[in-house]
């Protein structure tokens, strides 16, 4: 019995302090919306990153924070945010459509520093696979198609005991054939779970963070430019990593497009 009420006791302290703690997390959060709806971006976001340290990264708390990125100016932090908002969960629509309109921005700045000259500014449309791909992992999560493939294992368990249990031949021929297509439907909801989990994963994306970044022919600071100027904001895809002999400095072989093709350094490109 003593054993019990310390048993309690000890659940009851567990469950005051998560409240506290809980309850000084909403705090934080009440505070950087104050703050957001008074134009103190900055104070907004020193409250965010508070309360990612503490609680862990969300993705409602990464579009937040890309919110106050965006109405201070910061086009790139701003768009680091979203992407990697819609990273933990594709289905915030808030997320996506704000990256979208970011990536409008960006590219009509990218236009205006060509200057007139016949280059593209938009990315690579991509193969077939790839926009399969985008399309697969771009709008669902990988629980999501693990949770759909587990619906429809037990629905083909159940069409499968239907088959083997019934003498009836209209109710035999439904379990045998609505059971093949749910055992089709559950390999499907897997390759697509998995290619949301390789997604997921995946660090082959990422976004020019410096106001103005020039694309340079090799991995040195020194190294001729391609004539390639993208402002901050702009998503990039990942060819390759080069680290400098002293392992200090990072830097990344990016492409947007045929035209804009070289290196940044990690400190002008951060992966999504």
């Amino acid at each position: 019995m003593k054993l019990i009420k310390k048993y309690i006791t000890v659940m009851l302290v567990m469950a005051s302090v998560m409240t506290c703690v809980t309850s000084a997390f909403g705090g934080k959060l009440d505070e950087a919306a104050a703050a957001y709806g008074a134009g103190k971006y900055d104070e907004a976001l020193r409250l965010y990153d508070e309360v990612e340290q503490s609680q862990g990264v969300s993705s409602q708390l990464l579009y937040n924070k890309g919110q106050a990125y965006t109405k201070s100016g910061n086009l790139g932090e701003a768009m680091l945010c979203y992407r990697r908002a819609l990273r933990l969960d594709p289905a915030n629509s808030n997320a996506r459509h704000n990256a979208a309109y970011i990536a409008e921005r960006v590219a009509e700045a990218n236009k205006a520093e060509l200057k007139e000259k016949q280059k593209s500014v938009l990315p690579d449309e991509g193969s077939f696979f790839t926009n399969l791909k985008r399309l697969v992992t771009g709008r669902v999560s990988a629980d999501t198609w693990s949770t759909l493939a587990g619906i429809a294992f037990v629905l083909f368990c159940l069409c499968a005991a239907l088959y083997v249990f019934t003498k009836t031949v209209l109710l035999r021929k439904i379990g045998f054939f609505g059971g093949g297509t749910l055992l089709g439907l559950c390999i499907i909801f897997l390759i697509f779970g998995f290619m949301g989990a390789a997604a997921f994963n995946d660090h082959d994306e990422g976004v020019v963070t410096e106001y103005k970044a020039e694309l340079l022919a090799d991995p040195a600071a020194s190294a001729k430019k391609t004539g390639g100027t993208l402002t901050r904001g702009t998503v990039m895809k990942v060819l390759d990593t080069h680290r400098s002999d002293n392992r200090k400095e990072v830097w990344y072989k990016v492409r947007l497009n045929d035209d804009f093709v070289g290196w940044l350094p990690e400190g002008s490109f951060e992966l999504i």
